[in-house]
């Protein structure tokens, strides 16, 4: 493991998702679709250019590299190749809130009880907007399968006229 570290700017609730599964700096498994885009998108560093500094809502990555990008020449991620990576925190931080909140079947447990435990496991602080923006972001992708698929996801209990019964 190197010692290079790059900055990713992410949303506060997947910066401390990250830095509690991951540790901080972040060091994401070796063979990981995460670490295969930031593989993807290291470069050898112009001439000119000074290493970035960790700034205020960043992310701190450490870079793991392989045998044909070695960290201590591709070290560079541009600002694509940095929003690239973001995404494909933001999907694996999706799918593993997906993945837990709608694991508990027809449970009658009001959904802000489920996402403030959900955060409290995953290392996600109750400061700022956090749990409002976990709580939308949750409802949008349900939204997204009512609306354009007609497909309903909704824990049974809420919805009478679904055939479920828990």
């Amino acid at each position: 493991m190197s010692n290079i570290l790059i900055y990713v700017k992410i949303p506060l609730y997947e910066r401390e998702w990250c830095e509690h599964h991951f540790g901080s700096p972040c060091t994401f498994p070796a063979a990981t679709n995460l670490n295969n885009v930031i593989r993807h998108f290291s470069r050898i560093r112009p001439s000119g250019v000074e290493p970035d500094t960790q700034q205020p809502g960043e992310l701190a990555i450490c870079l793991m590299g392989s045998k044909s990008k070695k960290p201590e020449v591709y070290n560079f991620i541009s600002t694509h190749g940095k929003a690239a990576i973001g995404q494909a925190i933001d999907d694996l931080f999706t799918m593993h809130m997906w993945e837990e909140l709608t694991d508990i079947g027809c449970r009658s447990i009001a959904i802000s009880k489920l996402i403030m435990d959900w955060m409290e496991q995953n290392g996600i602080s109750m400061s700022g907007n956090n749990y409002e923006n976990l709580r939308m972001k949750f409802q949008r992708i349900k939204d997204a399968y009512k609306n354009e698929a007609g497909i309903n996801i909704s824990r049974g209990y809420k919805h009478e006229h679904t055939k479920k019964s828990c």
